[in-house]
């Protein structure tokens, strides 16, 4: 009896001790597993932060990069305005293109003893008080634009005789074109006082003038 009884325990103890050592690797096997599970979620938060932190650079760039796009495509822009501006700023002096603004008129009459340089006179003084743009009788003046005498009382612009009363329209500011004209001593008092020619100058709001006609040689 009491051998079977310490033969019973001896099991138990046996079996106990296996009990034992069977949870410890249990216990040592979950503990692992849980690491391992840990390292994993590490290692993928690790990765997606750095996929995050080159996502991140990558929208800095196309940010930066749409910037530069923006700046060039309004320099871009900007130059073609410019560029389009100086075009019609040259179609504008060389008589290519119909302008208008205000400015003066000098109407001179049939009775006037005007002579083709007394025109070429006026037109340079207007040029030189800073009229935009002259026309004579509607015949734009430019560059190419020549003032002749044909006889002894008639004045031809460009191919077409001069007829009165002779309307030269400039644009530019009224003021300042009108006092280049009438200041004391000048173009309008040389000609009343000199030549009896008294032209009427008259300030305007809204001059149209045409663009050029026809061209000839030159302005002489």
């Amino acid at each position: 009896m009491n051998k079977s009884i310490i033969s019973f325990t001896i099991v138990l103890l046996v079996l106990g001790i296996f009990i034992s050592m069977q949870f410890k690797t249990q216990q040592q096997l979950i503990n692992s597993l849980a690491y391992q599970d840990a390292r994993d979620l590490i290692t993928l938060y690790n990765t997606m932060k750095e996929k995050q932190d080159d996502l991140s650079i990558t929208v800095q760039e196309l940010r930066q990069r749409k910037s530069t796009i923006e700046y060039e495509t309004a320099r871009g822009i900007e130059r073609i305005d410019n560029t389009e501006q100086e075009i019609e700023q040259l179609q504008m002096l060389n008589g290519e293109l119909p302008v208008n603004g205000p400015g003066i008129t000098v109407t001179i009459t049939g009775d006037a003893p005007l002579l083709h340089y007394d025109l070429v006179d006026l037109v340079n003084e207007l040029w030189a008080t800073g009229a935009e743009a002259i026309a004579i009788n509607d015949h734009r003046i430019t560059v190419n634009t020549y003032i002749q005498p044909y006889s002894s009382d008639e004045i031809f612009v460009n191919d077409e005789k001069l007829l009165f009363p002779c309307i030269i329209k400039a644009i530019g500011d009224p003021h300042t074109l009108e006092k280049g004209l009438t200041f004391t001593g000048g173009l309008v008092e040389n000609w009343s006082i000199l030549y009896g020619i008294y032209p009427s100058i008259t300030p305007r709001d809204n001059i149209a003038i045409p663009a050029v006609k026809n061209r000839g040689v030159a302005l002489e």
